[in-house]
């Protein structure tokens, strides 16, 4: 039996975190204005993404989140389609077949670009929330947590998908902190009609929260694994606001819910955590400040992305496969052969 305590071992459950927007800068200021430390530095496994999308050297969410979720460059505004607008299969399809459960939390709604990746089918990412929540019914997901309340229920064509999501085998709580019944398999929560409030706004531990009940309910009768799908999708809002603060409250939140993921992966040990993004957001750089004072100057070259690689950073079984630098759809790649399923 000596050789086989050399096997490496599959991990059963990957957590795939996504900072939107989230570059090095945006991950040193945080850290420079919280005593100079993050959560996530636990990950010591750690490569380079490159982010750029089939039709442009700066991508878009949409596209980033689709070279994630099907392994394929595409145009920006596509959510999982191909540049010839053929419908690309999301990785959650994948994993429902292999009887692996999914779930997907978001700060933005359920239906933003990065989400909706993980689930729908558009050639264009705008005005499609009604329709990408139609497409959630049709889909296996398991939890589903973040804004978009509205499009399931206060639609244009007056359908009631939350009905249709509870006849599915849905729970359905109405705020976070609501106690989910034991043993409950499939969740959902809408924290929002439409986008939900910044953090600095009011929006609360919802995404530490989120983060728990998600990994709660996967880890119920988990015989197969799980994969969960965890946005800080406000972090490039700030970018796009050219607003320090409010990249710094984002990613500190983000961080705490790397925390509590990483606690889980810990105890569980069967868990690879991949914590990353899918661009970078402002041209965002630190040029001041005072690490005694937790205080940094900051400048932006733009209210945009821009085509700088982003980090990953792995902590768990087989963390070691993410070290160098490697294409965004190499995520998906690497998540699915770790699966131990094949991929195109």
């Amino acid at each position: 039996n000596c050789s086989l305590s050399n096997e490496p071992v599959l991990p059963k459950n990957i957590i795939l975190m996504i900072g939107d927007g989230m570059g090095l800068s945006q991950i040193s200021a945080a850290m420079y204005t919280n005593d100079n430390f993050l959560f996530l530095e636990e990950a010591k496994h750690i490569g380079l993404v490159k982010t750029h999308s089939h039709s442009s050297i700066i991508t878009d969410s949409a596209a980033g989140a689709t070279a994630f979720s099907t392994g394929e460059k595409t145009y920006n505004g596509s959510i999982n389609m191909s540049i010839d607008t053929v419908p690309l299969t999301p990785i959650t399809n994948n994993l429902n077949k292999a009887n692996i459960k999914t779930g997907i939390i978001a700060t933005s709604s359920v239906t933003h670009a990065t989400p909706a990746c993980f689930y729908g089918n558009q050639v264009n990412r705008y005005g499609v929330g009604e329709d990408l929540a139609t497409q959630f019914l049709q889909s296996n997901i398991h939890v589903l947590m973040g804004g978009g309340e509205d499009y399931f229920n206060n639609r244009s064509d007056n359908l009631n998908l939350t009905d249709s999501l509870k006849k599915k085998g849905y729970i359905m709580i109405d705020s976070i902190i609501d106690v989910v019944p034991p043993g409950t398999e499939k969740l959902i929560n809408f924290c929002a009609p439409k986008e939900p409030k910044s953090k600095h706004d009011g929006r609360g531990d919802f995404l530490t929260l989120a983060t728990k009940k998600a990994i709660d309910v996967l880890n119920t009768k988990n015989n197969n694994g799980f994969f969960l799908m965890i946005e800080g999708s406000q972090i490039d809002w700030g970018g796009h606001d050219m607003d320090s603060d409010y990249i710094i409250s984002e990613t500190l939140d983000f961080d705490k819910a790397i925390k509590e993921v990483l606690e889980f992966a810990k105890n569980d040990k069967n868990t690879l955590v991949l914590i990353t993004a899918d661009h970078e957001t402002g041209g965002y750089g630190i040029i001041g400040g005072d690490m005694k004072k937790n205080t940094i100057k900051t400048s932006f070259l733009n209210d945009d992305h821009t085509a700088t690689m982003v980090p990953l950073f792995a902590f768990g079984p087989m963390a070691n496969h993410f070290i160098g630098i490697y294409d965004n759809t190499e995520v998906y790649k690497k998540i699915l052969t770790l699966f131990n399923l094949s991929h195109k």
